[in-house]
């Protein structure tokens, strides 16, 4: 059985908390949340709530820290369990300093093999049904020459109605906002799938006269090995969420949307994929800590693979002329 401990318990770290309560792997031993004295409810009477996050890492039962809190501290709180001797699972993105997260992934690289920190971030979609699917499709040479790549996201509201409780954060520009919080997820897919992207230019608007609150709208350019990659997302209007990436090929293409629907195009139109999904997204994610703390191959994204993330997402936050 793997014990876990959890820092922070907003929505993800009770997505994580309950995940891990139904899994037959997984136990979870204790948690941290400034505000939180006490759990409510039967299924968490086991579990004891901590003064501190270095409570929580004293304890010797914890075998893997899931780290949920604010961007901001997720680079203070891997140092501290790395420091404890933990096996540590950070919520995406890894950090918002990127000096910071690169001293962090450097540190972890330079240990010997036989003494390194089992670490992974939790970028959602390196264990998705979808995922695998497009590699495959991708390797297969269906789609023929590869042309460009579409990312297109908008929001009616930001956050989204289920992130309310992490609104004090994701709101504003200094941790927050739907580049760092979704487009890291299509960063991390494309760049599994295609190779590294290179920022060419980019514009990120900001609402006027309210200072500090993130972005609304953003545009950007990159390119990969030669492919184009072209982003368009913003906040605002009355309609539903669109969240898409779209690979156009010469033969075919390839569309992702909705985090959960994968599509094959052509001049006659779009045909869905089919992609079972056997399980919960957390569920996916916590089949690939069971394999890493056994030691073997699994899917999950290294902190390597985090950081070249977050270099791209605050490249393009960065070329704002504010």
């Amino acid at each position: 059985m793997i014990k876990l401990g959890i820092i922070g318990l907003g929505t993800m770290g009770k997505f994580v908390l309950d995940g891990a309560l139904s899994h037959t792997d997984f136990t979870v031993v204790s948690v941290f949340e400034p505000s939180l004295t006490e759990l409510q409810g039967k299924a968490y009477e086991t579990i004891r709530c901590e003064a501190s996050a270095e409570a929580l890492l004293a304890r010797d039962e914890v075998d893997v820290v899931y780290i949920a809190s604010p961007p901001n501290t997720h680079i203070h709180y891997c140092r501290l369990a790395h420091k404890a001797g933990k096996a540590i699972w950070c919520e995406k993105p890894l950090a918002v300093d990127v000096n910071e997260a690169a001293s962090f992934v450097e540190e972890l690289e330079r240990q010997p093999l036989s003494q390194a920190t089992k670490a992974v971030v939790n970028l959602s979609l390196a264990s998705s049904p979808e995922l695998e699917k497009m590699q495959e499709i991708i390797h297969s040479g269906q789609l023929g020459d590869l042309s460009h790549v579409d990312i297109k996201l908008q929001y009616s509201t930001w956050p989204r109605h289920w992130q309310q409780g992490a609104a004090t954060w994701l709101s504003f520009s200094e941790q927050g906002g739907f580049v760092r919080e979704v487009l890291s997820h299509f960063v991390f897919m494309h760049q599994r799938l295609l190779g590294q992207m290179q920022l060419k230019a980019s514009r990120v608007s900001y609402p006027v006269g309210d200072e500090g609150r993130a972005e609304i709208a953003v545009m950007a350019e990159y390119d990969c090995q030669g492919i184009a990659v072209r982003l368009v997302g913003s906040v605002g209007g009355n309609a539903p969420d669109i969240n898409e990436w779209t690979l156009y090929g010469e033969q075919a293409s390839l569309r992702f949307k909705d985090f959960s629907m994968l599509e094959l195009g052509s001049q006659s139109g779009w045909k869905v994929i089919s992609c079972p999904h056997m399980h919960s997204s957390v569920r996916l994610q916590l089949d690939g800590m069971r394999l890493m703390m056994q030691g073997r191959p699994h899917p999950l994204a290294s902190f390597k693979e985090a950081l070249a993330v977050q270099e791209i997402i605050e490249q393009t936050l960065s070329r704002d002329p504010r």
